[in-house]
């Protein structure tokens, strides 16, 4: 008998650890997301948009220091994006001087924040269109506390399913570990790229697009964490 109540005893603690492992991460991943304006476009003709991005958590302090390691975010059907037909800059060049950048290569940018041992680095990004019209080369750049210059080569894929597109993110080691052994928590990551139109020929394009909206616009992101967890958010733009 006493055997058997100590190997329920041992069930229970291991099935509680993996409990808790399994739900590590408590700070709920949030995301906001547009595309403006939602009206206008066909497939025969696409309106060009401006696309807001935002994942963000805004509020770590149920947990542990952790940090995003990869990130995925998914687009409408409805879009259409060609960055094949634009100017680009390479990671390498982008992360040695963007300045040195062909002009109109630069799609956008924003701001972001990252959080570790209770210090707070406010960052900025710089969104330039990348090679083959299949990359985003993100740069983050912050002064304070500590000195930060990563280049985020984002890919773009079309996907089957609920989206049309999806944007693969690794997150660089430097902005996972800005210092070896801290977890720096990116909690909050605000970029738009504006509208960019450019013309080939007798056709204008732009660098993205919408062929319509009947109802609403699809958006999605998973952020995947240094625990092992990964969180999903869907969302919809009512058109």
């Amino acid at each position: 008998m006493r055997r058997i109540a100590f190997l329920s005893l041992l069930a229970l603690v291991v099935g509680a650890l993996f409990a808790s492992s399994a739900m590590a991460i408590n700070s709920e991943q949030k995301f906001d997301a547009t595309a403006t304006p939602t009206a206008g476009g066909t497939k025969k003709k696409p309106v060009g948009v401006s696309l807001h991005l935002r994942p963000f958590i805004p509020d770590i302090s149920a947990d542990p220091p952790f940090a995003t390691k990869k990130a995925f975010v998914f687009f409408p059907k409805e879009l259409v994006l060609n960055g094949k037909f634009f100017k680009s800059c390479p990671r390498a060049k982008v992360q040695k001087n963007e300045r040195k950048c062909p002009s109109g290569s630069k799609i956008g940018s924003g701001i972001a924040a990252g959080l570790a041992l209770g210090l707070t680095e406010n960052l900025t990004v710089d969104a330039f269109n990348g090679p083959g019209g299949n990359k985003i080369e993100l740069l983050v750049k912050g002064v304070s506390p500590l000195v930060i210059r990563e280049v985020i080569e984002a890919k773009i894929a079309k996907v089957k399913g609920t989206y049309g597109w999806k944007l693969t993110v690794p997150i660089p080691t430097g902005l996972q570990t800005p210092v070896d052994g801290v977890y720096a928590t990116l909690t909050d990551f605000d970029v738009t790229i504006p509208k960019k139109t450019i013309k080939k020929g007798k056709k204008t394009y732009a660098w993205a697009g919408l062929t319509g909206c009947t109802g609403s616009l699809k958006f999605g992101y998973q952020g995947q964490y240094t625990d092992g967890t990964k969180q999903d958010v869907a969302i919809e733009q009512a058109c």
